[in-house]
């Protein structure tokens, strides 16, 4: 007999292995939903930031992108 841990990211994976484990005559000893949020994405964070308007501090993002910018220099162009 052999033991076996998932973790699942989804409903849709979690689904579809019991289905498998079913299919294989297997038995489900337990289910455990975990609390543990996942680790968001860095678009996630700007969706965040942009739903509550923006960065105070940058009136215009045009504007802020235009000064901060800096062309690199390339080597053995005039």
């Amino acid at each position: 007999m052999s033991l076996l841990t998932l973790e699942l990211k989804n409903e849709a994976d979690l689904d579809l292995f019991i289905s498998f484990a079913k299919r294989l005559n297997a038995v489900i000893l337990d289910i455990t939903q975990s609390k543990i949020k996942t680790q968001q994405s860095p678009v996630s964070w700007l969706e965040k930031i942009a739903n509550k308007g923006g960065i105070k501090s940058i009136s215009d993002p045009s504007e802020w992108q235009r000064e901060i910018r800096t062309d690199n220099t390339l080597p053995n162009r005039d």
